[in-house]
């Protein structure tokens, strides 16, 4: 106790501005810095929540999508049903050339 008494007297002997420096004021703002201080923590909120609406949405088409494609990745070639050769081209003679 007598040490919260010294501090008490040590406090009022300094200057008001010196007192001051320690704790934290009123911070001036333009009313214009004010509102775009705010409404880009509105925006933030806007574009975290259309994104979490998207990946909702996705995230039921996009599973089927990922089980079909591995399934596919366990079939055989196409070629061993007999259609994985490559189609003739069509060839043309030079026409006019000599």
């Amino acid at each position: 106790m007598p040490n919260a008494v010294e501090a008490d007297h040590i406090r009022r002997r300094q200057p008001r501005a010196e007192y001051a420096r320690g704790a934290r004021g009123v911070e001036w703002v333009r009313p214009t810095d004010l509102m775009a201080r705010h409404t880009a923590v509105v925006a933030g909120r806007g574009i975290d929540f259309e994104a979490a609406l998207a990946r909702r949405v996705r995230a039921p088409l996009v599973a089927p999508v990922r089980r079909v494609g591995s399934r596919v990745a366990q079939l055989p070639p196409v070629s061993a049903f007999g259609r994985g050769h490559r189609p003739h081209q069509v060839a043309r003679d030079a026409v006019g050339r000599s």
